[in-house]
């Protein structure tokens, strides 16, 4: 019942109750509180991680509108319906972002830091007012990483400042910006203290465990310091060793994660797509499945369900519409564990953490044995997917089905085993190695942080991908980046033309910062 009331809570409005157990006075304005609350600031700031799986339907939206964090890469194909793999969609609209999420972050720090405000009920019930300024300066860069990550150039800087009467903000590079958010970070992992306290219950990614919010801190500076591989590689390692050292996300527990409810206003989206609507528009896709049976992986039971002829023929990402009713039928279909009504996603996880740390290892930036790591992240990936489970229950009400599969496709469940396969081996040169590190972060990354996956693509072109025939004639590639949404140019035109001409072309061809090689 206490989850409910503070979804109804965060639901209401970005600036929440003073308190909600007591609705006895009609005649206040639910939609116009007078006093923001941190601690429903806080929960609704947090149900935005989502995005980074189901980007346009951040929690607790039921929207499963253009989830191309998840077809990028190319983990969902559409197995009807065919609109998204025509790559026709292509602007990214970072309101919600900024408005919602965003907005909320910066009135909790200043209500923090406010002489007037931070030793009041209302911010003192979420913790101590060092941990929510950490926690809050935490996630601030989680999102704006993800943002400047999608388009490149965005609203830093100025951002937010309408109230001071600037409403056209310039667009910073994500040079810059890259270099904020590490500062940013390092300056929030030091004002955590475990010491002190952090309210568990409107706390819903940790539960007020202070040491898994740095970890995810750590965590977040080595995601962006890994992706100057390329283009900064010094900055790059200086950065990552720093992060490494502080200790990232290392263990299942600690990973980022969001728990649906068993409740309408805070659903899985694809429980909606699937179970409410009856749509079921998305599926496998054939490159992801095809990549797991190629490896023998037993991920590929947590991931789909065979067809009704006991085969994992999944659908081609980018069918053409005139042919995909070829396909009903007779397709791979999602696990059902993935779009349960309550599941529990996973974000950031540690399987991908330790690939990254192995990734570095390789290119000597951080004294490590990267084939450690990168064992301890398949083995930890096959833990978080818990495909035994899966194995369990063809036990019990399929045991032929099972067998069939398993005469079949041979999955090797022995991580050791699996490991010491020909295509899996971290052996090779540095080239590779890294590519076996990032074949094994893009398998492991289904219904995970998408854009992570799709940043993995475009900095190591990993694995290779190619738009399907829906889109034929119309691009050549999956896209680089998305274009900036209308709001961006129609009401801050002399800023957006600024970012074009420092950046690029508006358009799918246009790289950030980051991505420098050409992906065949």
């Amino acid at each position: 019942m206490k989850n409910k009331i503070i979804y109804l809570c965060v639901w209401i409005g970005i600036f929440s109750f003073s308190g909600c157990s007591d609705f006895g006075d009609i005649n206040i304005d639910p939609n116009n509180p007078s006093q923001a609350d941190t601690r429903f600031l806080f929960a609704r700031a947090m149900q935005g991680v989502t995005s980074a799986v189901f980007t346009s339907a951040p929690a607790p939206s039921t929207d499963t509108y253009d989830p191309f964090s998840q077809l990028y890469p190319q983990y969902l194909a559409e197995a009807q319906n065919i609109q998204y793999t025509e790559f026709g969609i292509v602007d990214f609209n970072m309101g919600i972002y900024y408005y919602t999420f965003l907005r909320n972050l910066q009135l909790i720090i200043a209500m923090n830091q406010d002489e007037k405000q931070k030793a009041t009920e209302f911010v003192m019930g979420m913790g101590s007012n060092a941990n929510q300024i950490a926690a809050a300066k935490t996630l601030e860069a989680f999102y704006y990483m993800h943002m400047t990550d999608i388009v490149g150039m965005i609203y830093f800087s100025e951002a937010l400042q309408g109230d001071q009467g600037n409403f056209t903000p310039k667009f910073d590079s994500q040079k810059d910006i890259y270099t904020a958010l590490d500062a940013k970070l390092n300056e929030a992992y030091t004002m955590f203290n475990e010491k002190e306290t952090f309210d568990a219950t409107y706390d819903l990614l940790y539960g007020g465990k202070i040491a898994k919010w740095k970890q995810l801190n750590a965590s977040l500076r080595m995601l962006m310091a890994i992706k100057l591989s390329d283009v900064e590689p010094e900055t790059g390692k200086a950065r990552f060793v720093k992060a490494y050292n502080d200790g990232g996300i290392k263990t299942n527990e600690s990973n980022l994660r969001y728990r649906y409810l068993n409740e309408t206003a805070n659903m899985n989206p694809l429980y909606d797509n699937m179970e409410v609507s009856k749509r079921k528009d998305f599926a496998p896709a054939k490159t992801i499945i095809d990549a797991l049976i190629a490896h023998k992986d037993p991920r590929t039971l947590s991931y789909g369900v065979p067809n009704p002829q006991g085969k994992y023929d999944a659908v081609p990402f980018g069918v053409a519409r005139a042919n995909i009713s070829a396909y009903k039928g007779k397709i791979v279909m999602l696990n059902p564990k993935v779009y349960a009504m309550d599941a529990t996603i996973t974000i950031i996880s540690a399987a991908r953490m330790l690939l990254v740390e192995s990734e570095a290892a390789v290119r000597g930036w951080i004294t490590a044995d990267a084939a450690e790591l990168y064992k301890k992240a398949i083995k930890a990936s096959f833990e978080e997917k818990d495909f035994k489970s899966d194995i369990a229950k063809y036990e019990n009400s399929d045991p032929e089905l099972l067998k069939k599969l398993q005469d079949e496709y041979g999955f090797i469940t022995n991580v050791d085993e699996y490991v010491a396969q020909a295509n899996v081996a971290l052996t090779g040169t540095m080239e590779e190695k890294i590519a076996k590190i990032g074949m094994q972060r893009w398998m492991n990354g289904f219904m995970e942080d998408g854009i992570e996956a799709w940043s993995d693509w475009r900095r190591l072109n990993i694995p290779k991908l190619t738009p399907g025939e829906a889109a034929a004639g119309t691009i050549k590639h999956v896209p680089y980046r998305r274009y900036y949404h209308l709001g961006d140019y129609e009401v801050n035109k002399e800023n957006y033309d600024a970012a074009i001409a420092a950046q690029g072309p508006d358009n799918f061809e246009t790289r950030v910062w980051w991505d420098t090689k050409d992906n065949d």
